[in-house]
């Protein structure tokens, strides 16, 4: 497993990680790939997960987190623009390959999309993301 702790493990570059990143949401059903690209929705790679969020999900893997406006709400104030953010060290710390890690972005990414439509934690758990 690439836990970070073995230096004989040859761990992800942060450049693969963009490409498998990428490569996955390119391979999501058209439903999903339609949504992003619509609403503006960027999915980004990052190296690791913000210590503000690492605090407020304490004992807890964060792979990723949707960041924006859900659909239908709006605001009269500057808001950062919506997006998707995906965190290798998280990646890493669970999954020995490439393929394992893909599976995982595939359900991440479709699992913070549902929070933008405003679903639950606890509703988007009981469909299995």
């Amino acid at each position: 497993m690439l836990d970070g702790n073995d230096p004989a493990q040859k761990q992800m570059t942060f450049e693969e990680f963009e490409t498998l990143v990428g490569e996955t949401v390119d391979s999501l059903p058209e439903r999903f790939r339609k949504i992003l690209s619509k609403n503006e929705i960027s999915v980004i790679p990052r190296q690791k997960v913000p210590s503000p969020l690492k605090t407020s999900h304490k004992g807890k893997i964060v792979f990723g987190v949707f960041i924006g406006l859900q659909l239908g709400r709006f605001t009269d104030m500057q808001t950062e623009p919506t997006r998707i953010e995906l965190y290798k060290e998280s990646f890493e710390r669970v999954f020995e390959d490439a393929a394992q890690m893909k599976q995982q972005i595939r359900d991440t990414v479709i699992h913070e999309i549902a929070h933008y439509f405003g679903f639950s934690e606890k509703q988007i758990r009981k469909l299995g993301y």
